[in-house]
């Protein structure tokens, strides 16, 4: 801070009292008062004082000669009596402002901050137009730290004099030293484009461009800092992390390196060191200087936390998954040190504290795409295959992605080859076809749902896949086995189709039959009471035992349309749109007339706003079977959805001349009022 102003002051309160007083001193009192000024112009304070206190002993009620003496006592360091001598003045004239501004100087000079506001304060209530004391009182609040008020002080004065420098700096740096870097860049900004060559103060306009993030001027005005002080710690420390932030790893050591062999004991800083040092590969340095910094700050769990990638980096996962561990102890509430934590415990395969800290994560970051498949990978590699599969799907709808299609490939043939093991075969069928969908060229997915339509008597099925397992992996010999004892077991003749067809590869091993076919009593037999028993279960709206029963019944009868119409509406029941969409198509690849498949099918795709494609399949209903009244209803409904008013009344109006019941009629009423008008 500028001490100038204070002096200025002091001559301004000398002059103005001497023409305020001058007509009450004696020629005697006056004379020796020049005489004083001219010792006092030398530098020869303890002439003037002596010769100023010849003056009072002739003119002793002058203020004046007071505040002359009280203002040589300042000069010569003599504050008590300075201060004395005021006080003598200000009996006199108690109203004298400036008075009050001279006691506050020397006070402020005294460290006495306190009582130099109140008597800065005093000069204020007595003349407040004197704009100059508000630079006073700016000063000393801010010397105080009682920004706000200093703020506003230094506003009204500048106000007044708006060219001011020394206040204009002096408030840019109570801006900074109250948190207000950016209005302080302001400031200095506008001082130093303004004053180019008389701005000094590069130290605090480059610490507020570091605070407000614009690095790359704080490493150009800091460096400017540099000249005047070239071994300043502040400034040299500021100007490693400025580049370190920039990304200029090799500026940033220099001055790391400067800055720690002017003051190794700045532990601090070291953090910051330390993650230079590990961005730069130097990973045993890193680690040597996060310890230094640990020791010195032992509950820093951000140092723990990086200190741990570090060692994750080196190959140690052990070590990575201590010191993660103990910042997580320190701050669990960290999301990055819980990622990290999830990802230390799935590379460990810890799988159930993976899936715990994921789940964590996952609470704050629910649409983080990469933890989502993480979490999918950590719940396949539990054997949770249902989980895992749902995720997968999930995450590939909202964005397609190789690996994860990959993976749950994997996940659905090795779930399907659970239900296999579990003789669930019905479902096992269903998901090997998925698996099948997902990718066409994986062999295991031909073998295992060859095997359960073996299991469910469908031989047909069951040679096609065995031979398509054979094709795509002919040097399998499991596959070739399992195709060689189908035939033996099942259907010698087709041997002889097999050579004639080309198939390689196949051996033929003398082997037993393991078990008979099915007669065809006893397959219709299973037939019905699969259907019986689905029938029951859905009565009782016991879905999933339902599908499970019509499931295995279309197995023996895979052109059943009644109980495939079943699956796909109890899937559309249950908002499993895709699956009930694909037994609709099944249903249709079978029989392209059926008009109930149509209708169900353009339900689901109109539930999923697919309103184009829902009114292609209620348009075919109608093809099919023209008095089908909720089809017109449901095509009304799908227009009025589009916004196409016209199109829907159209249909409104045909469904009226079709429908029977009352309280429909009424409901449809309503609905052609309002898209009337």
């Amino acid at each position: 801070m500028n001490n100038k102003l204070c002096i200025s002051i002091l001559g301004i309160v000398l002059f103005l009292s001497s023409v305020q007083v001058e007509a009450k001193m004696t020629k005697e009192a006056h004379m020796l008062y020049q005489e004083a000024c001219s010792y006092e112009y030398k530098g020869d304070y303890a002439t003037a004082i002596s010769i100023i206190q010849k003056a009072l002993n002739v003119n002793g009620d002058d203020a004046m000669l007071y505040t002359k003496i009280a203002g040589l006592f300042a000069d010569a360091g003599n504050y008590e009596e300075a201060l004395g001598a005021y006080k003598k003045a200000l009996r006199i004239r108690p109203n004298d402002a400036f008075i009050y501004i001279s006691i506050g100087n020397i006070l402020q000079t005294m460290g006495d901050y306190e009582n130099a506001y109140n008597s800065y304060m005093q000069a204020q209530q007595i003349y407040p137009e004197y704009k100059y004391n508000y630079l006073n009182l700016a000063n000393i609040q801010y010397i105080r730290k009682k920004y706000k008020e200093a703020i506003e002080y230094y506003t009204i004065f500048l106000n007044a004099y708006p060219e001011h420098l020394d206040a204009s700096e002096n408030l840019a740096n109570v801006y900074y030293a109250s948190g207000q870097p950016d209005k302080a860049c302001d400031i200095f900004a506008m001082l130093y484009k303004k004053y180019p060559s008389a701005f000094k103060d590069f130290t605090h306009y480059g610490l507020a461009l570091y605070d407000t993030k614009q690095y790359k001027a704080a490493t150009e005005i800091l460096t400017r800092a540099l000249e005047d002080n070239k071994d300043d710690e502040v400034v040299l420390a500021k100007l490693a992390l400025s580049y370190q932030f920039l990304g200029n790893n090799d500026k940033s050591l220099e001055y790391y390196t400067k800055v720690f062999t002017l003051n190794p004991e700045l532990t601090a800083l070291r953090f910051d060191y330390a993650n230079l040092l590990g961005n730069m590969g130097k990973n045993a340095e890193a680690i040597e200087e996060y310890k230094t910094y640990i020791k010195a700050f032992p509950n820093d769990a951000n140092a723990y936390k990086n200190l741990g990638l570090v060692y994750k980096r080196q190959g140690d996962n052990d070590l990575a998954l201590f010191n993660i561990e103990k910042a997580y102890t320190l701050d669990s509430s960290d999301n990055d040190i819980k990622k990290e934590l999830a990802l230390c415990y799935h590379q460990k395969q810890d799988y159930i504290n993976a899936l715990k800290f994921y789940n964590m994560v996952l609470v704050n970051e629910p649409d983080n795409y990469e933890l989502l498949a993480n979490k999918a990978l950590t719940l396949h590699a539990m054997n949770n295959y249902v989980a895992a599969i749902d995720l997968y799907k999930q995450l590939i709808e909202k964005k397609p992605n190789d690996r994860l299609k990959s993976n749950l490939a994997s996940a659905v043939i090795t779930y399907a080859y659970d239900l296999y093991d579990k003789k669930d075969y019905g479902q096992a069928i269903l998901y090997f076809e998925d698996a099948i969908e997902l990718n066409p060229k994986e062999a295991s997915a031909y073998f295992g749902y060859a095997q359960a339509n073996d299991k469910m008597g469908c031989f047909e099925t069951a040679l096609e896949n065995y031979r398509k397992a054979v094709s795509l992996s002919p040097g399998n010999l499991e596959y070739n086995t399992a195709l060689s004892m189908f035939l033996t077991n099942h259907k010698m003749e087709e041997v002889k189709k097999a050579a004639e067809n080309g198939v390689t590869n196949v051996v033929t091993p003398e082997v037993k039959p393991e078990k008979v076919e099915l007669t065809s009593t006893e397959m219709t037999l299973a037939y019905e009471n699969l259907l019986k028993n689905g029938d029951e279960a859905y009565k009782k709206q016991q879905y999933n035992e339902a599908l499970d029963y019509y499931t295995k019944a279309v197995v023996y009868a895979p052109q059943d349309k009644i109980t495939m119409l079943k699956i796909a509406n109890i899937y559309k029941l249950t908002g499993n749109n895709t699956k009930a969409l694909s037994f609709y198509d099944k249903l249709l690849s079978m029989d392209k007339n059926n008009p109930d498949a149509y209708f169900n099918k353009g339900l689901v795709l109109a539930n999923q706003k697919n309103y184009d494609d829902a009114i292609k399949c209620f348009e075919r209903v109608i093809q099919l079977t023209p008095d089908y009244p909720y089809a017109y209803y449901s095509l009304g409904m799908s227009y009025e959805q589009k916004g196409d008013s016209a199109k829907a009344l159209e249909y409104y109006y045909l469904y009226s001349g079709l429908e029977k019941d009352e309280t429909m009629l009424n409901s449809v009423k309503q609905k052609i009022k309002a898209l009337e008008g």
